[in-house]
């Protein structure tokens, strides 16, 4: 309890204001005494209420002031370092990659460690000592912000020279780094793609040569889980070292076997936050059988969550923990239901086909309570949920500790010549089974209308309400069958509340990463796209329809003022069942109403073609060429591109590639957005999600 009580209340201090915390954790200390008068199990459950809040919001207020402000004081500064590289990933140029470093020393000055994410490095390797100038900045206000938070990185570094390689780190971490990447090359040349990119990845989390396609198809599969390494493959790992030497020795023995695999594991995977929270879990479970003692996974779970907070507060808001923390706690939930329903059902167990029928809804149960339980996460993330989860979890979970197994098998067999038939063996085996999980991972992610994109405070209220609804069920010791249709009643009613509460709002998003993105508006089930960029944006457009569950585009306009005769060939590729070509089609301006509350205005200009998106008053502007706007009303919002408008005014500047716009002027630059969704509530207001940089800026 007091586990999960500390990892809510980072997590709520995450966005508060650092200045409550303090009065936070004195309002909570003063409210202690008052919980201490209740008597029996009531007053130790309201002192943790009290207590356990109050030390995380002191905590943080010193981890804030005592670790993480020093190190951030450092941004603006340029120095020499010496560090040791811990991660490495793809750079965004050639011949760069980044790193994040464990700086040692500054201008040849010994220091406190402390991580820094660099990029733009020259090619290096986890686990080298370094030499390199570098540039401190803080980390951007953007959606990777606290994740590197989660990893302990306060500051970025920009590598401006100097650089050299002085060695190889020998400590333990470095070496098991040096392992992973030897045992992912032997997967990689023992298997051909995309498997070994998958092999790689549920073995030693080495993710970086998956497969795009590979990538989409596990996630609209609602299968993603399994490409992370995480409790699932831990328990596996360790599950299968406990089981055969259980055979053999006495349960001592295996218990401390499984917990040395335990720990090889977390070592060899880079002690990722999902894997150290399994690891811990799984270590007090082991320990529960060293010692003779009946282990609770609720409990070896809050502890995990206590220690993960304690080590780092932002450790909350990783998305990887968060979401192993709610599926592992689902599934704890699900099998403490199960047990129950056993015990009571002793000397009546059902006969023949109900038999069947009972076991498949209870195999059913455990991806059910883990997708309910991570809803909340999902869809804080803007993320989207398979309707076909638990169906092809159903097909993949049972042989997905064979495919780990195999892999690690034949990884380790491939570094020793005379074993080079069970190396084979294995490595078939494992790429066999990854052969089923990707079929039917492609299978489920193929059918229509059964991956859903959920976002919205509505929904986030919703999914939280099936949590609670959930937890007071197996608390309350509810029978199954009245809670799962209770849960199921509720999710369906919300479904048409929802419906009737988003039928008045409008998405814009910008698809694409060019200077000029293309458009897409969106409202219940009806879509336009304002298309302005090159041909490679149908891929980004398609993109957007997809996680939509969009089969095609109700209403296009072309606003390109170069390669004109091509529209007809657009609409095909976009599927779209009405288009116009403003240079080609209109003569001056024209009104369009494709559907709901969204009325388009275009106008053809000698230089540009514009589109003005009235949503009941509220108006964004897109362009695609030179335009001049002094003619026309003041915008809300305006999606700029790589041309200057003349005669702008608007209250809000959406620039989406800010480097290539060089049209902007010094009080300009200061007022720009990154890549965002416009979200419209007709008649009401605007609202710009993932936004990069400050907005509100009030042209002449």
């Amino acid at each position: 309890m007091a586990g999960f009580l500390y990892l809510a209340a980072q997590l709520l201090a995450t966005f508060g204001p650092p200045a409550a915390l303090l009065p936070l954790a004195a309002i909570f200390v003063l409210a202690a005494p008052a919980a201490a008068r209740w008597g029996g199990k009531r007053r130790a459950f309201l002192l943790l209420c009290t207590l356990v809040p109050a030390a995380a919001f002191g905590l943080r207020f010193a981890a804030q002031t005592l670790w993480i402000a020093p190190i951030q004081s450092r941004a603006g500064q340029e120095a020499a370092v010496e560090a040791t590289v811990t991660q490495t990933a793809a750079g965004y140029i050639d011949d760069t990659v980044r790193a994040a470093l464990l700086v040692k020393r500054v201008d040849g000055v010994s220091v406190r460690p402390f991580r820094v994410s660099g990029v733009q490095m020259p090619d290096v390797l986890t686990g080298e000592h370094i030499t390199a100038n570098l540039r401190f900045a803080l980390p951007e206000q953007n959606e990777y912000l606290y994740s590197q938070y989660a990893d302990g990185c306060f500051l970025t570094a920009e590598y401006t020279g100097g650089f050299e390689v002085q060695g190889e780190s020998r400590a333990l971490w470095a070496q098991a780094a040096r392992l992973r990447e030897s045992l992912s090359a032997r997967l990689r040349r023992l298997l051909q793609q995309p498997y070994a990119g998958m092999a790689a990845a549920i073995t030693v989390g080495d993710r970086a040569h998956l497969e795009s396609d590979v990538r989409e198809a596990v996630r609209r599969a609602g299968l993603s889980h399994i490409l992370v390494v995480s409790g699932l493959h831990l328990s596996a790992v360790s599950g299968v070292v406990y089981w055969l030497l259980k055979r053999f020795f006495s349960r001592r023995t295996a218990g401390i076997c499984a917990m040395a695999a335990v720990i090889g594991f977390m070592l060899l995977t880079g002690f990722t936050p999902s894997v150290v929270r399994a690891g811990i879990a799984m270590l007090l479970f082991y320990a529960g059988v060293l010692l003779h003692r009946r282990s609770d996974g609720v409990t070896a779970l809050g502890a995990a969550a206590l220690v993960m907070c304690l080590a780092n507060p932002y450790a909350a808001v990783d998305i990887g923990f968060l979401l192993s923390c709610l599926a592992t706690f689902g599934v704890l939930s699900a099998a403490d239901a199960q047990r129950r329903s056993a015990r009571a059902m002793q000397g009546k167990e059902p006969v023949g086909w109900r038999r069947v029928a009972h076991k498949l809804l209870w195999a059913a149960l455990v991806p059910v309570a883990a997708a309910l339980m991570t809803l909340p996460v999902i869809i804080a993330i803007d993320g989207g949920v398979s309707l076909l989860s638990v169906f092809s979890s159903l097909l993949v979970l049972p042989v997905l500790p064979l495919a780990v197994g195999s892999g690690f098998a034949a990884a380790l067999c491939a570094g020793v010549p005379i074993l080079l038939l069970p190396c084979r063996l294995a490595g078939r085996i494992c790429e066999l089974v990854l052969r089923w999980i990707l079929f039917a991972a492609r299978w489920t992610a193929a059918v229509p209308w059964f991956f859903v994109h959920i976002s919205g405070a509505f929904a986030m209220c919703v999914s939280l309400l099936c949590c609670l609804l959930l937890w007071a069920a197996w608390e309350w010791r509810e029978p199954v069958r009245r809670a799962a249709a209770g849960i199921l009643a509720f999710i369906l009613l919300s479904t048409f509340l929802y419906a009737g509460f988003d039928t008045d709002v409008v998405r814009i998003l910008l698809a694409g990463t060019g200077q000029n993105p293309t458009v897409v508006i969106l409202q219940g089930l009806q879509t336009a796209v304002l298309f302005r960029g090159p041909k490679s944006g149908v891929d980004a457009v398609w993109e957007i329809l997809e996680t939509y569950n969009r089969t095609g585009v109700d209403f296009l306009i072309d606003l390109r003022t170069s390669g004109t005769g091509d529209t007809e060939e657009l609409a095909q590729a976009l599927s779209a069942r009405e288009s116009v070509n403003v240079q080609q089609d209109m003569v001056n301006h024209a009104i369009y109403a494709p559907f709901g509350d969204v009325l388009l205005y275009a106008r053809r200009q000698a230089h540009g073609s514009f589109v003005c998106v009235e949503v009941r008053g509220l108006r964004v502007g897109v362009a695609g060429g030179g335009v001049e706007l002094g003619a026309l009303p003041a915008l809300d919002c305006y999606i700029a591109g790589s041309r200057k408008p003349e005669g702008l005014r608007c209250q809000t500047l959406i620039v989406p590639k800010p480097q290539s716009c060089d049209w902007l002027e010094p009080d300009m630059a200061k007022h720009i957005c990154g890549r965002a969704e416009l979200v419209l509530r007709a008649g009401a207001s605007l609202t710009i999600h993932e936004v990069t940089y400050a907005v509100e800026w009030t042209g002449a």
